[in-house]
């Protein structure tokens, strides 16, 4: 999907850590991706494959944060002028990430077009930024949440034949300071 204003159509290259689902999720709304495992062996080093992204201006997109802190990788990545962008965990599934690319690419083809490499970006799943403020009208407003019940007030009262325990009671504060009588 092309930036309205420039006419940019960047290509994001997903690395090992995120795979095909991630992929055709993007693809289907016409976002560029190429594979890790379509141009190297899964057990390239990091600063190979980081050098070819800068090479062909493929932007990253990553869940693997040794990219920016181990020094070979950081590296690699300053003298490519590679543009890195992170998810900010890698744990999620593929659904999530590629929602919040798709939602925030606009942003994203933004950021690319702007500003030079080399640079890291992270993303999070959970943007609340495109989402408006509630504007009530009539009689809407807040619901009013009341706070919940203990477990013990939810459970089934005892059948009537058996008398219920008294709760315990709680000294008064005056009790708790009063000497005891030796027995």
């Amino acid at each position: 999907m092309e930036n309205k204003s420039s006419g940019i159509k960047p290509i994001f290259f997903l690395d090992r850590t995120h795979g095909k689902r991630t992929s055709q999720l993007l693809t289907a709304v016409g976002i560029g991706v190429i594979l890790h495992d379509r141009w190297f062996h899964q057990e390239t080093q990091d600063p190979i494959w980081i050098a070819k992204c800068g090479q062909e201006n493929w932007i990253v997109l990553s869940g693997d944060k040794s990219i920016e802190t181990v020094p070979e990788n950081r590296q690699a990545v300053i003298d490519a002028k590679c543009k890195v962008i992170f998810f900010d965990d890698s744990s999620s599934f593929p659904e999530e990430w590629a929602a919040a690319v798709i939602v925030g690419r606009l942003r994203l083809f933004e950021i690319i077009e702007r500003n030079d490499g080399p640079f890291f970006l992270t993303i999070e799943k959970y943007a609340r930024g495109h989402i408006s403020s509630i504007r009530f009208v009539g009689t809407g407003a807040p619901k009013i949440i009341q706070p919940s019940q203990p477990a013990e007030a939810l459970a089934t009262p005892p059948p009537a034949s058996v008398a219920p325990e008294p709760p315990p009671q709680e000294p008064a504060q005056g009790e708790l300071f009063k000497k005891k009588a030796k027995s």
